[in-house]
């Protein structure tokens, strides 16, 4: 590593919040895109699994409904007057 991607830190300046957890970063001068990263690793890790298993907790962990092809969920179809109609090709 050359002298030239070492950065100087200002101590006196407060510690970034993780978005996720809310904890303060550790501070690193290793190379200056450690000054914009707003997650602990472990953290983003814990978004890269819910973001490749979505399938799965979108409607348990984030709150998403599933939605029929007429634009609504279960609950508001119960709530339509008009019977549902299953059709069968």
């Amino acid at each position: 590593m050359e002298e030239t991607d070492v950065i100087e830190i200002d101590l006196n300046q407060k510690a970034p919040l993780c978005k996720l957890c809310g904890k303060k970063l550790r501070r690193f001068r290793v190379s200056p895109e450690f000054n914009s990263r707003c997650y602990h690793k472990k953290c983003f890790q814990i978004i890269c699994d819910d973001v490749r298993n979505f399938h799965n907790v979108a409607f348990t962990k984030y709150g998403y409904k599933k939605k029929y092809s007429n634009g609504m969920t279960a609950d508001e179809n119960l709530k339509q007057k008009d019977p549902w109609v299953v059709k069968f090709d």
